[in-house]
């Protein structure tokens, strides 16, 4: 016989969060007692919406700075061609040193 990991009040309280976020999971894991991972993967299995983060942007790439730098010394775009394979923080230092 197959043991019962959700019974149907846990289900119930994951059906009534939905749709799920890491917070709401997080939330009904203190109250289920169960891991929030486990929630989520509860959730879905039940078909329920999950809305996962999205990874924050690193912010500029090489290429930006290097067309920010361009901009700054008021050189014509691709002038720096082969800039954008220097380190991001000797990137970052020219271009607060000359802005």
């Amino acid at each position: 016989m197959k043991s019962v990991n959700y019974t149907p009040e846990m289900e119930q309280a994951i059906e009534a969060a939905s749709p799920l976020d890491i917070a709401k999971a997080k939330d009904l894991a203190n109250k289920l007692g169960r891991k929030p991972r486990s929630i989520i993967a509860k959730a879905i299995s039940m078909g329920l919406p999950y809305n996962a983060v999205q990874p924050k942007p690193r912010g500029a790439g090489k290429a930006e700075l290097v067309s920010a730098i361009e901009k700054a010394l008021s050189s014509g775009k691709g002038s720096l061609v082969g800039l954008e394979k220097a380190r991001r923080s000797a990137l970052d230092m020219l271009l607060s040193e000359i802005a």
